[in-house]
């Protein structure tokens, strides 16, 4: 597995950004994964974690399956659909892969599993390159530290 670039103060996997979550992602073949052990402090419901910590980690792992063909890409649309509460203290892989690159954008799709199999949510999206002027500026402020 190959680790993919970082930003350091991105929320998601920025290694300087004390209120994060810090996580690695790598590429296996075609697919982006990660994976997340919660606690207490990503907490919805009592002793689950709260959606939105499970929807930002997909929103990124998605995000990320451009680097697989060298692309940069935002968010232009993001669904995800919740299928089982997920567990705090267990850990959760995150998967994306690519469906279709449409061009301008990239349709990608991703799922969150538990380590027995089970589905925990499952998401699509629309993820729209950057334009070169904005990966340059992006590229730089990596290279600083950013």
């Amino acid at each position: 597995m190959n680790r993919q670039l970082d930003s350091q103060a991105c929320f998601v996997c920025g290694k300087n950004n004390p209120s994060g979550l810090q996580l690695d992602f790598f590429e296996e073949e075609k697919t982006v994964i990660t994976r997340f052990v919660s606690t207490a402090l990503h907490q919805g419901w009592p002793g689950f974690v709260h959606g939105g910590i499970i929807a930002t980690i997909l929103d990124e792992t998605l995000g990320r399956v451009g680097f697989l063909i060298d692309a940069w890409t935002m968010t232009g649309r993001f669904e995800v659909r919740y299928r089982q509460p997920a567990p705090i203290d267990q850990e959760i892989t995150f998967t994306a892969s690519m469906v279709r690159d449409r061009g301008r954008a990239l349709e990608v799709e991703g799922f969150a599993q538990l380590p027995d199999g089970t589905i925990v949510a499952e998401a699509t999206g629309l993820y729209m390159r950057v334009s070169p002027e904005l990966r340059a500026t992006l590229s730089e402020q990596i290279a600083e530290g950013y």
